[in-house]
Protein backbone atom coordinates (compact mmCIF):
# COMPACT_ATOMS: atom_id res chain seq x y z
CA UNK A 1 0.00 0.00 0.00
CA UNK A 2 2.84 2.38 0.89
CA UNK A 3 4.65 1.70 -2.41
CA UNK A 4 1.46 2.31 -4.42
CA UNK A 5 0.95 5.65 -2.65
CA UNK A 6 4.57 6.65 -3.34
CA UNK A 7 4.24 5.77 -7.06
CA UNK A 8 1.06 7.85 -7.32
CA UNK A 9 2.71 10.80 -5.56
CA UNK A 10 5.76 10.57 -7.83
CA UNK A 11 3.58 10.61 -10.97
CA UNK A 12 1.70 13.64 -9.70
CA UNK A 13 4.97 15.37 -8.86
CA UNK A 14 6.33 14.78 -12.37
CA UNK A 15 3.15 16.17 -13.90
CA UNK A 16 3.52 19.29 -11.76
CA UNK A 17 7.19 19.72 -12.74
CA UNK A 18 8.46 18.77 -9.31
CA UNK A 19 11.36 16.51 -8.54
CA UNK A 20 10.28 13.17 -7.10
CA UNK A 21 10.52 13.13 -3.35
CA UNK A 22 12.60 10.68 -1.39
CA UNK A 23 10.37 7.92 0.07
CA UNK A 24 9.42 8.52 3.64
CA UNK A 25 10.42 6.15 6.31
CA UNK A 26 7.68 3.71 7.30
CA UNK A 27 5.46 5.17 9.95
CA UNK A 28 6.48 8.79 9.22
CA UNK A 29 3.59 11.15 8.61
CA UNK A 30 3.58 13.94 5.95
CA UNK A 31 2.54 17.40 7.08
CA UNK A 32 -0.25 18.49 4.63
CA UNK A 33 0.30 22.18 5.32
CA UNK A 34 4.00 21.88 4.60
CA UNK A 35 3.32 20.14 1.29
CA UNK A 36 0.75 22.79 0.37
CA UNK A 37 3.21 25.59 1.13
CA UNK A 38 5.77 23.93 -1.13
CA UNK A 39 3.32 23.67 -4.03
CA UNK A 40 2.21 27.29 -3.64
CA UNK A 41 5.83 28.46 -3.53
CA UNK A 42 6.58 26.47 -6.67
CA UNK A 43 3.61 28.01 -8.50
CA UNK A 44 4.69 31.51 -7.46
CA UNK A 45 8.31 31.06 -8.55
CA UNK A 46 7.97 29.34 -11.92
CA UNK A 47 6.11 32.03 -13.96
CA UNK A 48 8.44 34.82 -12.80
CA UNK A 49 11.61 32.86 -13.53
CA UNK A 50 12.48 34.77 -16.74
CA UNK A 51 11.94 38.24 -15.29
CA UNK A 52 12.88 37.49 -11.73
CA UNK A 53 16.11 39.60 -11.68
CA UNK A 54 14.30 42.66 -13.04
CA UNK A 55 11.42 42.11 -10.67
CA UNK A 56 13.71 41.87 -7.69
CA UNK A 57 15.62 44.94 -8.85
CA UNK A 58 12.40 46.92 -9.21
CA UNK A 59 11.28 45.95 -5.72
CA UNK A 60 14.63 46.93 -4.27
CA UNK A 61 14.66 50.32 -6.01
CA UNK A 62 11.18 51.26 -4.96
CA UNK A 63 9.04 53.95 -6.66
CA UNK A 64 11.63 56.72 -6.33
CA UNK A 65 14.45 54.51 -7.57
CA UNK A 66 12.45 53.37 -10.59
CA UNK A 67 11.60 57.00 -11.37
CA UNK A 68 15.28 57.95 -11.25
CA UNK A 69 16.24 55.07 -13.55
CA UNK A 70 13.60 56.10 -16.09
CA UNK A 71 14.70 59.75 -15.84
CA UNK A 72 18.32 58.77 -16.49
CA UNK A 73 17.36 56.75 -19.58
CA UNK A 74 15.27 59.63 -20.90
CA UNK A 75 18.13 62.07 -20.30
CA UNK A 76 20.58 59.83 -22.16
CA UNK A 77 18.16 59.48 -25.08
CA UNK A 78 17.67 63.25 -25.31
CA UNK A 79 21.43 63.88 -25.15
CA UNK A 80 22.18 61.32 -27.86
CA UNK A 81 19.42 62.75 -30.04
CA UNK A 82 20.78 66.27 -29.61
CA UNK A 83 24.31 65.15 -30.51
CA UNK A 84 23.04 63.33 -33.59
CA UNK A 85 20.96 66.33 -34.67
CA UNK A 86 23.87 68.76 -34.26
CA UNK A 87 26.16 66.47 -36.24
CA UNK A 88 23.59 65.93 -38.96
CA UNK A 89 22.78 69.64 -39.25
CA UNK A 90 26.48 70.54 -39.45
CA UNK A 91 27.17 67.91 -42.11
CA UNK A 92 24.19 69.01 -44.22
CA UNK A 93 24.52 72.79 -43.77
CA UNK A 94 24.01 74.92 -46.87
CA UNK A 95 24.25 78.36 -45.24
CA UNK A 96 26.25 80.23 -42.62
CA UNK A 97 24.17 80.63 -39.49
CA UNK A 98 26.06 82.79 -37.00
CA UNK A 99 23.32 82.09 -34.40
CA UNK A 100 23.86 78.32 -34.51
CA UNK A 101 26.23 77.46 -31.61
CA UNK A 102 27.13 74.02 -32.96
CA UNK A 103 27.97 75.34 -36.44
CA UNK A 104 29.94 78.25 -35.01
CA UNK A 105 31.92 75.93 -32.71
CA UNK A 106 32.82 73.67 -35.63
CA UNK A 107 33.76 76.69 -37.72
CA UNK A 108 36.00 78.02 -34.95
CA UNK A 109 37.93 74.75 -34.86
CA UNK A 110 38.28 74.63 -38.64
CA UNK A 111 39.29 78.29 -38.82
CA UNK A 112 42.11 77.70 -36.34
CA UNK A 113 43.30 74.75 -38.43
CA UNK A 114 43.06 76.22 -41.94
CA UNK A 115 42.68 80.02 -41.81
CA UNK A 116 44.31 81.51 -38.72
CA UNK A 117 47.84 81.20 -40.11
CA UNK A 118 47.08 83.81 -42.80
CA UNK A 119 44.16 85.82 -41.44
CA UNK A 120 45.26 85.73 -37.80
CA UNK A 121 43.69 84.12 -34.73
CA UNK A 122 41.85 87.40 -34.10
CA UNK A 123 40.72 87.68 -37.77
CA UNK A 124 42.73 90.92 -38.14
CA UNK A 125 44.59 89.88 -41.30
CA UNK A 126 48.21 90.78 -42.13
CA UNK A 127 49.73 94.26 -41.85
CA UNK A 128 49.67 96.27 -45.06
CA UNK A 129 46.57 94.66 -46.48
CA UNK A 130 45.08 98.09 -47.26
CA UNK A 131 48.03 99.22 -49.42
CA UNK A 132 48.12 99.67 -53.20
CA UNK A 133 48.79 96.41 -55.05
CA UNK A 134 47.89 96.93 -58.71
CA UNK A 135 49.50 93.66 -59.81
CA UNK A 136 48.31 91.55 -56.91
CA UNK A 137 50.12 89.96 -53.99
CA UNK A 138 47.97 91.73 -51.40
CA UNK A 139 48.47 90.42 -47.84
CA UNK A 140 45.56 88.47 -46.34
CA UNK A 141 42.59 90.70 -45.61
CA UNK A 142 40.98 91.03 -42.18
CA UNK A 143 37.86 88.96 -41.59
CA UNK A 144 36.67 90.83 -38.52
CA UNK A 145 34.26 93.02 -40.47
CA UNK A 146 36.57 96.03 -40.91
CA UNK A 147 37.63 95.28 -44.49
CA UNK A 148 35.99 94.84 -47.87
CA UNK A 149 35.09 91.23 -47.10
CA UNK A 150 31.98 92.39 -45.26
CA UNK A 151 30.62 93.83 -48.53
CA UNK A 152 30.46 90.38 -50.13
CA UNK A 153 27.43 88.14 -49.80
CA UNK A 154 27.58 84.74 -48.19
CA UNK A 155 27.59 82.93 -51.54
CA UNK A 156 30.48 85.09 -52.77
CA UNK A 157 32.45 84.36 -49.59
CA UNK A 158 31.73 80.66 -49.99
CA UNK A 159 32.90 80.61 -53.62
CA UNK A 160 36.12 82.48 -52.85
CA UNK A 161 36.87 80.14 -49.95
CA UNK A 162 36.14 77.02 -51.98
CA UNK A 163 37.72 77.95 -55.32
CA UNK A 164 40.28 80.54 -54.23
CA UNK A 165 40.54 84.20 -55.15
CA UNK A 166 42.19 83.90 -58.57
CA UNK A 167 39.10 82.79 -60.56
CA UNK A 168 37.35 85.97 -59.41
CA UNK A 169 40.24 88.36 -60.13
CA UNK A 170 41.38 90.05 -63.35
CA UNK A 171 43.76 87.91 -65.43
CA UNK A 172 46.69 90.25 -64.76
CA UNK A 173 46.11 90.31 -61.01
CA UNK A 174 47.80 87.73 -58.77
CA UNK A 175 45.45 86.68 -56.01
CA UNK A 176 47.15 84.57 -53.35
CA UNK A 177 43.96 83.40 -51.66
CA UNK A 178 44.04 79.57 -51.96
CA UNK A 179 41.00 77.44 -52.61
CA UNK A 180 39.94 74.70 -50.23
CA UNK A 181 38.02 72.52 -52.64
CA UNK A 182 39.04 68.93 -51.93
CA UNK A 183 40.34 69.82 -48.48
CA UNK A 184 37.12 71.02 -46.86
CA UNK A 185 33.57 69.84 -47.38
CA UNK A 186 30.98 72.44 -48.32
CA UNK A 187 29.41 72.18 -44.87
CA UNK A 188 32.81 72.86 -43.30
CA UNK A 189 33.22 76.02 -45.37
CA UNK A 190 29.79 77.21 -44.29
CA UNK A 191 30.76 76.52 -40.69
CA UNK A 192 33.88 78.67 -41.04
CA UNK A 193 31.82 81.50 -42.48
CA UNK A 194 29.32 81.13 -39.63
CA UNK A 195 32.17 81.52 -37.14
CA UNK A 196 33.58 84.54 -38.99
CA UNK A 197 30.18 86.25 -39.08
CA UNK A 198 29.62 85.50 -35.40
CA UNK A 199 32.57 87.79 -34.67
CA UNK A 200 31.06 90.72 -36.55
CA UNK A 201 29.01 93.42 -34.82
CA UNK A 202 25.32 93.31 -35.64
CA UNK A 203 25.50 96.48 -37.73
CA UNK A 204 28.20 94.92 -39.91
CA UNK A 205 26.03 91.87 -40.56
CA UNK A 206 23.15 94.17 -41.51
CA UNK A 207 25.38 96.13 -43.92
CA UNK A 208 26.57 92.88 -45.48
CA UNK A 209 22.98 91.74 -45.95
CA UNK A 210 21.99 95.01 -47.62
CA UNK A 211 25.08 95.01 -49.84
CA UNK A 212 24.34 91.44 -50.92
CA UNK A 213 20.78 92.42 -51.87
CA UNK A 214 22.07 95.32 -53.97
CA UNK A 215 24.57 93.09 -55.77
CA UNK A 216 21.89 90.49 -56.49
CA UNK A 217 19.36 93.12 -57.57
Amino acid sequence: MTERRFDRQRRLSRMAGMNPRVPREPGRTLDPERRLRGLVQLEDDEPAEAGAPLGRLGRRLGPKGRFLVVAVFIGVAITMGSIYWDRWSNESATAADHANPAQVALGHTLYDQHCAFCHGPDLAGKPGWDGDYPSGGRPPLPLDGTGAIARLGDRDLFDVTKFGGQPFSPPTYKNDMPGFEGRLADADIWAILAFVKSRWPEEVRERQKEAAKEREG
